[in-house]
């Protein structure tokens, strides 16, 4: 099954086999931003520019809906930890966790100088990928304490307001291959390199520096720049 949301402030969860349309989630009260579905769980997290998120729990027969009203502005993204989290970005300038066993309050508060557009969490490693209208993109752990600012110079990093940041599970940092992707309003798609500095992996994260490596950049081939199309074509001639 798959999980889509739309403006039309419904989301849709289908049939990937047949098409079939199987449930329709309504409720919030204006355009949808985002939405997520657990790793293992039946649960679906819907975020709004209502300033709400909600949490749909289809682990009964009758399914229930949680509304959460942390946020004073649009809830631009809502997303699942593996350890029974929520993470939400608000263009109220803050992120914040929440326990799913006591949503009242969050856990942890992140304070920003800059609007939070569409973050992700890493399933492996545990650290947030925090993009901003500023151009930052920011690496935190889960309990709100900041690991690394990834560069914003002209040479590295986005020249306009960075979108949206994706983690690869696959790849983890190792061997010098890109393990976040992030994408802006420059319409360039970056690839970093991301991981601990030290040799013990073991070490808390929370403790640990980080480090942030440009290694790829995809664009639409202009200024030197290659394209994603020409880049993955480079993949299958290069030899392995």
């Amino acid at each position: 099954q798959s999980v889509t949301a739309g403006w039309d402030r419904l989301a849709c969860i289908w049939d990937t086999q047949t098409g079939e349309l199987l449930h329709q989630l309504s409720g919030h009260d204006e355009e949808l931003t985002h939405c997520a579905a657990h790793q293992s769980s039946r649960l679906v997290v819907t975020s709004s520019k209502d300033s709400t998120f909600r949490l749909w729990d289809f682990r009964e027969a009758i399914h229930s809906v949680s509304v959460f009203q942390g946020h004073q502005d649009t809830v631009t993204s809502a997303v699942f930890t593996k350890d029974d989290q929520v993470v939400s970005g608000s263009d109220d300038r803050s992120s914040k966790i929440w326990d799913l066993r006591n949503m009242r309050t969050p856990v942890a508060t992140i304070q920003s100088a800059s609007a939070v557009n569409r973050l992700s969490v890493s399933q492996q490693s545990s650290l947030i990928a925090i993009p901003f209208d500023n151009r930052n993109i920011r690496i935190y752990d889960l309990n709100g304490q900041r690991i690394a600012r990834l560069p914003r110079s002209s040479r590295q990093g986005h020249s306009r307001m960075v979108c949206c940041t994706a983690w690869s599970e696959d790849v983890q940092g190792l061997q010098g291959k890109p393990n976040l992707f992030t994408s802006g309003f420059d319409r360039i798609t970056l690839g970093w390199n991301i991981q601990p500095r030290g040799e013990n992996l073991g070490d808390s994260l929370a403790a640990a520096s980080m480090s942030g490596r440009l290694n790829l950049s995809l664009n639409k081939g202009k200024d030197g720049g290659v394209s994603l199309k020409e880049h993955l074509q480079r993949e299958v001639k290069e030899p392995k």
